[in-house]
């Protein structure tokens, strides 16, 4: 019996000493803890104030190229107008793949499904392989006549030049339907076009 006694007392004691332990521990990591989370708000501030930084230089940068390339393809729409499907596949394979990689680290990358991609790459197969065949271009007229006009107007589209991916935007909705107006004309005056 003293022997069972010392061994109820051995083992109480054990675990008080091992509560005591736990509950230190315990007081312990909550302290690192606390400290921790205020390491990082400051280093998340700091992160913050340089993302601004950039963001305002990319902002700036967007603009100036923006304005540019707006500017560059009016006077390619008046000067030459046969040049313009050229300008359109080469801004294609720009825009489209920076918008995927954007939308990837976004984690929007399905958004990439969505009708108006399969319009503009029809219309980039019609442009490139079969820039003569009358029923594809009207497939793609209508598309981009209807649907991708009418996303303008629900999306609300706004040609903000400081914004990548509303110009980006704005160019898949808005540029396809100019283009296939555009070489409907140049079929109707006969100008050569590829």
């Amino acid at each position: 019996m003293a022997n069972q006694m010392k061994r109820l007392r051995d083992r109480s004691e054990e675990e008080l000493f091992v509560a005591q332990k736990v509950a230190k521990t315990k007081e312990m990591l909550s302290k690192q803890a606390g400290q921790s989370k205020q390491i990082l708000s400051k280093h998340a501030d700091k992160i913050a104030k340089r993302a601004e930084e950039h963001e305002r230089f990319i902002n700036k940068v967007t603009y100036l190229l923006s304005v540019l390339g707006f500017g560059t393809f009016c006077f390619l729409l008046g000067a030459r107008p046969q040049g313009v499907p050229y300008a359109y596949c080469l801004l294609s394979v720009i825009f489209v793949p920076l918008r995927w990689i954007y939308y990837r680290y976004k984690k929007w990358h399905y958004y990439l499904l969505d009708f108006c991609y399969y319009a503009n790459t029809l219309f980039l197969v019609m442009l490139l392989c079969f820039p003569r065949n009358e029923k594809f271009f009207m497939i793609c007229f209508s598309f981009a006549e209807g649907p991708l006009a009418w996303a303008l107007i629900v999306w609300r589209c706004s040609l903000a030049f400081n914004s990548f991916d509303k110009i980006v935007s704005v160019f898949i909705h808005l540029l396809s339907g100019k283009l296939d107006i555009l070489l409907y004309k140049i079929r109707q005056r006969n100008l050569r076009t590829f």
